[in-house]
């Protein structure tokens, strides 16, 4: 049975709500829809969750962990709203080149020359955004102290494969894991659905032979969720016939089509560069 909060865990509660709520609206879920939403993320009763957004009773971190995986976002992005003080977003500089995105506590002013530790705070002069560096790569900016800094490394890129056949898709699943990829497999259509209604995946894999499931829906569905992402068909070897029309499809969805059986390892391929084109476009 559900204990009610105490009074330091109630007063933050109305922040983690907000942060969830904040993580929802980044995704698009409808408000109709938020606390299915989350009663399937978490694997959570719908009480159970309405008690949580209320502040009736607190998350815990195994919750909001799960929240975070389902939606692909850092943990400490939600869990800084238990603390009163969640420090300032900030860039990390490595090396002179690489940026890594953190969160820092920043101290008093500081002459640069009198700095301790191997890291200092200083804002940019163009955008004022936070940055951490060595403190002789400041130059003449004004030095602050680092009283805490925590980054947390990038997460590994989503993957759903969509196949009915429960041990082909796991197989793909736990090869793509070993290339160091997120990989999560859906076999039942109503599975299927909900996940790509209430979340979004870096890269798809599609078996076109998916039964119950209408193909066209299904890669339209994908295409209003993750218009950029790559997304590999897989179907049978086709027939001079079917060509025409899966060039239309892979025409209109963007995506790669895959006779089978293909190797494991060409899907990757094709979805590191799919990656790959959307850092471009980025501009990182």
């Amino acid at each position: 049975m559900e204990q009610e909060s105490g009074g330091d865990k109630r007063r933050a509660e109305p922040c983690i709500s907000k942060a969830i709520q904040e993580l929802l609206d980044r995704h698009g879920i409808p408000e109709r829809r938020r606390n299915t939403t989350l009663e399937a993320a978490a694997g959570m009763k719908y009480q159970q969750v309405r008690r949580r957004m209320s502040g009736e009773t607190p998350w815990n971190v195994d919750e909001i962990k799960r929240l975070a995986s389902h939606f692909g976002e850092p943990v400490f992005k939600l869990l800084g709203a238990l603390v009163d003080d969640a420090g300032q977003p900030a860039t990390l500089k490595v090396g002179g080149s690489q940026l890594l995105p953190c969160s820092v506590w920043i101290g008093e002013m500081i002459n640069g020359d009198k700095a301790l530790g191997p890291l200092v705070a200083a804002q940019d002069d163009v955008s004022g955004g936070w940055e951490v560096l060595p403190p002789g790569d400041i130059g003449e900016r004004s030095v602050y102290e680092v009283r805490r800094l925590v980054f947390e490394a990038e997460q590994a890129r989503r993957v759903a494969v969509i196949d009915d056949d429960e041990a082909r898709a796991q197989a793909l699943v736990v090869f793509l894991r070993q290339k160091g990829l997120e990989a999560i497999s859906y076999s039942v259509p109503d599975h299927i659905r909900s996940a790509l209604e209430t979340t979004t995946f870096d890269g798809y894999i599609v078996d076109w032979q998916t039964r119950d499931l209408n193909p066209r829906e299904l890669l339209q569905l994908i295409r209003s969720r993750a218009p950029a992402a790559p997304l590999n068909v897989l179907t049978a070897p086709l027939t001079d016939s079917q060509e025409a029309m899966f060039d239309e499809i892979t025409s209109t969805f963007r995506a790669q089509l895959f006779e089978k059986p293909v190797r494991p390892l060409s899907l990757v391929n094709a979805l590191n560069l799919g990656f790959a084109a959307q850092r471009r476009q980025a501009g990182q």
